[in-house]
């Protein structure tokens, strides 16, 4: 091998180690690979819930692939020591009227909405979505929680949860 070729390969070898050694430095370090495209996170910031059961959610999908939506199947209102308080499954989910959904993006094809599955909120697109319980909330602090179709509410160290007070 002549020169040039042992100093190409030797520079591949050197860039591939240093993009590889600064991608996981970035993102959770050195214990297991880490790739924010393949599990979708929200973020729940803004999200209110009122006395009559109603739960205005503010949603935004803030990481995971951008080939598909997230599914949202299951957002629970739980009380501070985790016990659920309520819940709506992906038969609720699924059929929300397009009326209690605002996109805060007008993208074509790239809009929050249920698919008679789920309630389906595409990367980067945030909305604020109306849910109504058949309960009454006491005033007090609560957990709002989303989970996607893979049964959890976290990805990448984010929580798809927020703490809302009602008050009276």
């Amino acid at each position: 091998m002549d020169r040039t070729s042992v100093y190409a390969v030797l520079g591949f070898i050197i860039a591939t180690a240093i993009t590889m050694a600064l991608y996981q430095i970035n993102f959770l370090g050195f214990t297991h690979l880490t790739n924010y495209s393949k599990k979708p996170a929200y973020s729940l910031a803004g999200t209110q819930l009122f006395e009559n059961g109603t739960l205005v959610l503010h949603i935004t999908r803030v990481a995971g692939p951008d080939t598909y939506g997230g599914f949202i199947v299951l957002v629970q209102v739980l009380y501070p020591n985790g016990t659920v308080a309520y819940q709506w499954n992906a038969a609720y989910l699924g059929r929300i009227p397009q009326s209690d959904i605002v996109n805060k993006y007008n993208l074509p094809g790239h809009l929050v909405h249920s698919d008679g599955f789920a309630l389906v909120v595409p990367l980067g697109q945030s909305a604020i979505v109306k849910l109504y319980a058949p309960v009454a909330f006491s005033p007090g602090i609560y957990i709002v929680r989303a989970y996607d179709t893979d049964g959890q509410y976290e990805a990448y160290g984010i929580k798809s949860q927020t703490y809302v007070t009602v008050t009276s």
